[in-house]
Formats: C-alpha cells, structure tokens, sequence
C-alpha cells in the first residue's frame, strides 16, 4: 500500500505536466485507461483542494468562536464541512490506488502460447505446455510514463505461477507445477502425462491475486514421434482349434503430416493365418493426416483344426507391428529365418517398428465317440450280455481319466473292464468290454440300453454322444425235453416207415 502511495504521488505531482503534454495516441484501450486514470488524478487534485479550503475556513471559524464572536453550531458546521473534506480525499486517494492496481492487473498477463500432445518412445500421451508473460509494457507506461525499462521489468515480473490441467477432474500428471518466476517477453514450457486420453483441457492458472484461471485448448498433435504407436487392449488370449481370436488395437500417431504406415505379424507358427481389420475391411496398411491421428482395427488370428500338436496348449508369444513399407524385406527375412520357432524380442527391437507384445495360446479339444459294432443283440433269460465296444477320441489333445457310464434298465447290473482309461491320444482307439446282468424275473421283450465315455481334459469334463444299443430278451428253452421229444419223432417216423414196407410187401 504504501509503494501504491508513492506511485500515486508521484502521478499527483507530475499531474499538471501529462495534462500540459500532448500524449503519445496508444490504442483505443490504452486512450480509455489513460482517461480514466486522468480523471481519477483530477478528482484527487480537487479533494487536495477542497481540503485545504476547508481547513482554512475551520482555523478561521475556530479563532473567531473562541472570541465569541460565531456560535457553537457555526464552528461545529464547519468542523463537519473539514471532516468530509478529509473524507473525500481519503476516497479519492483509494480510488486512485485502486484505479492504479487495476491496470497494472490488466498490463499484468499470462498466455498459453502453445499446447501440444505428442506420444513418448514408451507409448505414453504426453503434453506440453508453452506460457508466456505476455505483459503489455504500453498499458504499464500508461500508470505511469516515467518508469524506466528496469521499473516495467521489476513491475511486470510474475512469481509464483501455479498450473494444472483439467478435463473435469486433474488429467495431467505431475496434478501440479510451479514457475517460480517469468520476466517479460518470458516462455517456459512445462511437460504433463495424460492420465486418460483427451484432445482438450483446462489450462489453470493461479498467480498474484488471479485464483484457478481457467483456459480452455483443444491439444495441437505434433511432438518427433515419426512411427504411430500401437497397443492392444489384450494381452493374452486362448482360443480352440479352428476358431477365430481377436486381439483389439488402437494404432495412433500424433501429427498434422500425412503419412502411410504398413502392419505386420511376426513370430506366430505359419499355420495361423492373421489379418487385420479395420471396418470389415482386411487392411495391410494404415493412412495418417490432420484429420485423422488414431486408428482402431483388429488383429483376427484363425487357428486351423490340424494345429501340429506341439503347439497346442503352450503360449506362444508374437508381435503386432506398425512399420513403415521399407522394413516389408527385413520382416520377411526375420520370419523366414525363425519359420514356426518363436521370434526374439531382441530381434524384433532391431527393426525400424514399433510393436505390441502379444500371447496366444491355442487351446486343443478332446472328443470321444463310442463305436458298436451291432446296436441290436438277443439274450435269453437267465443269461448275461456281453458287449465290446470302442471308445475313440476324435479331438486334438489328451483325454484323461475316461469311464463307461451306462444307461441300464431297471435293476440291471453292468461289469466294465476296464474300469478306467488313465489316457486316449489324439485320435486312438480302445476296446472296453461290458457285461450286463439283468434281474432273473425279466420279462420277455425288448430294452435300451446306452452307453457313453465320460473323461477330462485338464479341469474341463469332456463326454460323448450316448450310444443305444436295442436287446432283446426272449423265453428260454428245455433242452432235455427238447431232445425227448425230437427222440420220440424220429421214432414215430421210423415206425411210421417200417409199418409201410411191411404193409407193401403182403
């Protein structure tokens, strides 16, 4: 406040000589703050005067009430007329102040003269902010044109600037910065990661008595990143032998040049084909300009049912890759020196690329079938069924742990041997044989009976399709009484034909 005083005084004094100058035009900003100021110095001057008076009037009112020659209310009158004096002058002091500190404020500036989003080596979206102390020295000299360039440096001098940005909450990392000082003409730039992905922010200022200033910019692309960076939102994923994985990524380049970029797979065994996808449409290629700094596509692996065994159920790493058409040669050189072995990532880390490191694990299935020879058989009561059939596994991996589980009539018992299958292999076969008992009352007649093969691969229960088999179930036979009776028919007809010839013969 007191520097505010001597400022204002020394304007005060040099009054009558800016009024007697002719003034430098300025702008039209500059013209109305000058005026301004000028009637502020003007009321000041006249609050001067008017004090003066009334102190002069008060000596003399006093002097003449202490002879007795004006009233107590005369003397009071004028006393009151002194203090409103000394009032306005006080106002017209602060105003002036006041009046003085605004435009020194609004000389007093800070821009964002640049705000730019670009992505660091390791993929990272990063900002930079450029601010500058863009203080206006022809709106300083306005308060006051006798300052010298050393004043308007000191006076224009900014300390203490406190940044953050925001998108609603805090998006840049570090949550704030401080520029301890910028002089006139003065840039600093201040260097942020962006916790999540945005285009514009809040820039928010906080200096002198300017609290969370807030200007908004829309991010600028540009940075030295000449290959886009590529990541993926999976990392790893299993997929099942003739299906289709997808792995989703974001392909972004942050730069107003337009500029073409060739994708490619490498490390993957040559029997998954891959392609990626951007629309619907298979893409080998990616385009960049001002209009467009991000690509999202998809990278489709398709797994062939007759995947060599040795890669099913391993992880297999490989690498999605955005180059520029040149490295197509050194791609294929790569690919053809390793064939379906696993690729290096040192290797890839040679290549003029950059790449996202992905897992595949193809995921094999087990199936099994249950082979019969003959569904229908007949048993007669009182005797077992005795049936051998096959089980087969028709998958790509191991079935471990197989039993028969049969679907037997009412009060039938069943004999399996064996009882259980520790392994099956990718398509072998073997014999199981069934015994099955039916009670001893059974009716005459036919049944169901169903057999399927119940076995896991890893923590995954894997079972065949039931296999009906009809049985039929008829009377049983007196064999003795069977053979009587055939006895007793052969010799009624050797009877029968003995008694003929006798007869033919008289």
């Amino acid at each position: 406040m007191t520097c505010l005083r001597i400022v204002s005084v020394l304007i005060l004094c040099s009054t009558g000589l800016l009024w007697g100058q002719k003034q430098a035009v300025g702008t039209r900003h500059q013209q109305l703050d000058r005026l301004q100021l000028q009637e502020r110095q003007g009321r000041l001057e006249q609050a001067h005067e008017s004090l003066a008076t009334a102190l002069n009037e008060l000596e003399t009112t006093q002097g003449l009430y202490e002879a007795g020659f004006v009233a107590l209310q005369t003397f009071n009158t004028t006393r009151n007329s002194y203090e409103e004096a000394r009032l306005q002058l006080e106002e017209a002091e602060i105003l002036l102040e006041q009046t003085t500190l605004d435009l020194l404020k609004n000389a007093t500036r800070i821009i964002v003269r640049e705000a730019r989003k670009y992505k660091s080596k390791d993929g990272k979206s990063m900002v930079d902010i450029t601010l500058t102390n863009a203080s206006d020295v022809g709106d300083a000299l306005v308060v006051d044109p006798s300052l010298t360039e050393l004043d308007l440096q000191a006076l224009l001098r900014v300390e203490n600037i406190f940044v953050s940005l925001r998108n609603g909450p805090v998006v840049g990392e570090p949550y704030e910065s401080r520029i301890a000082a910028l002089d006139v003409g003065e840039s600093h730039t201040l260097t942020y990661r962006l916790l999540r992905d945005e285009d514009d922010v809040s820039v928010v200022l906080s200096y002198l008595d300017i609290e969370k200033e807030r200007i908004p910019v829309i991010l600028s692309k540009g940075g030295q990143q000449t290959l886009p960076s590529i990541n993926s939102a999976q990392f790893s994923q299993t997929g099942e032998l003739q299906q289709t994985v997808r792995f989703d990524l974001t392909v972004e380049r942050l730069s107003n040049e337009e500029h073409s970029f060739s994708l490619a797979v490498v490390g993957l065994p040559r029997r998954i084909d891959h392609s990626f996808v951007d629309n619907g449409a298979k893409v080998n290629q990616v385009k960049f300009d001002e209009n467009k700094s991000k690509a999202t596509l998809s990278l489709q692996l398709q797994i062939p049912e007759k995947l060599d065994r040795e890669f099913v159920g391993s992880t297999r790493t490989f690498f999605a890759l955005v180059t520029e058409p040149r490295e197509y040669a050194r791609l294929h050189a790569l690919q053809s020196e390793f064939g379906d072995a696993p690729v290096p990532e040192e290797r890839v880390e040679e290549l003029v690329a950059n790449y996202v490191k992905l897992e595949l694990i193809p995921k094999g299935i087990g199936k099994l079938e249950v082979l019969v020879s003959n569904t229908y058989r007949e048993i007669e009561i009182g005797e077992e069924l005795h049936i051998r059939v096959e089980f087969l596994n028709r998958g790509s991996v191991s079935v471990q742990n197989i039993k028969a589980a049969l679907d037997l009539p009412y009060q039938w018992h069943e004999e399996v041997d064996p009882p259980l299958i520790k392994l099956l292999e990718p398509e072998a076969r073997i014999p199981v044989d069934i015994i099955a008992r039916p009670p001893i009352d059974i009716a005459v007649g036919n049944y169901e009976l169903g057999v399927e093969a119940h076995g896991q691969v890893g923590n995954e229960n894997v079972e065949s399709l039931e296999k009906n088999l009809t049985i039929h179930v008829g009377a049983s036979s007196n064999i003795a009484g069977n053979v009587i009776l055939i006895g007793i028919l052969v010799l009624l007809v050797v009877g029968i034909g003995v008694a003929s010839i006798r007869i033919s013969r008289r």
